[in-house]
């Protein structure tokens, strides 16, 4: 218990300091304030400006650095990447300030694995498999006619399609791409793009089209179906990405 007369105090949070740091940052590279090749002022100069500690900017700087906006070059200094300020870059250091991963990372990573998924789901299915994945279609089909929100039973269609490869990595791999499609930034982004006139309508053809390959056993167009499907899903992702980062100049710091 605090004593009578005396403050208290509470732990400053770190991330807050050195993320504000980063926006800041960004907003500089985005807004040509800090231009493709160009230099970043020393690390001290930057934490005077910025009123900071040198940590902080020393943590901002390596965020940064991992999302490949900047170029941290030993003896010379820290310079803005060429590409640096692109939507794809500024998402990623976003992310990673928020504790978060990409969400076009995780469309890569998902594109990679889910047409694996249902190519093997396609030899490999039961006939409880095709309940469970038509089951799934027809829920997510009421749930867009109802207005509500389709991203849980979207999700769990792509994790039964998994599970119908009968492979326990393959499955194991996309429960992690599951979880990580319940980071705010993907839902956020996957939100937007999907509430597009019919887009919701759109992915459910598209899901009901690879469960009747999956059917038909037919592994070479599901796998070709999923492959689409994530292509698309990346296309939208992109336009939203493109639409929501609207910034306004920045200053030099």
């Amino acid at each position: 218990m605090p004593q009578e007369g005396r403050p208290v105090f509470r732990a400053v949070e770190r991330s807050k300091v050195y993320s504000a740091v980063a926006d800041q940052i960004l907003a500089g590279v985005r807004s040509g304030a800090f231009p493709p090749g160009s230099p970043l002022p020393a690390e001290r100069v930057l934490a005077e400006r910025f009123e900071v500690g040198r940590g902080s900017v020393r943590e901002a700087i390596r965020v940064l650095e991992h999302a490949g906006v900047l170029d941290v070059r030993v003896g010379s200094g820290t310079y803005v990447v060429g590409d640096g300020g692109s939507e794809e870059n500024v998402l990623r250091a976003r992310a990673a300030v928020a504790g978060e991963h990409s969400p076009l990372d995780l469309i890569v990573a998902r594109a990679s694995l889910e047409p694996v998924c249902a190519e093997h789901a396609a030899t490999a299915r039961t006939s409880n498999d095709l309940r469970v994945l038509e089951d799934l279609v027809l829920q997510q089909e009421r749930v867009i006619r109802e207005g509500g929100d389709p991203s849980t039973v979207d999700a769990d269609f792509h994790l039964a399609v998994a599970a119908a490869s009968h492979n326990s990595v393959l499955f194991a791999l996309e429960r992690t791409l599951v979880d990580l499609m319940r980071e705010r930034m993907w839902s956020e982004l996957k939100d937007r793009s999907r509430s597009r006139e019919n887009q919701a309508e759109h992915y459910l053809e598209h899901h009901r089209q690879v469960f009747r390959a999956i059917e038909r056993r037919d592994h070479r167009r599901a796998r070709q179906l999923m492959a689409v499907h994530m292509s698309e899903i990346e296309t939208g992702l992109l336009s939203e990405l493109g639409s929501s980062q609207e910034e306004g100049p920045a200053e030099r710091p």
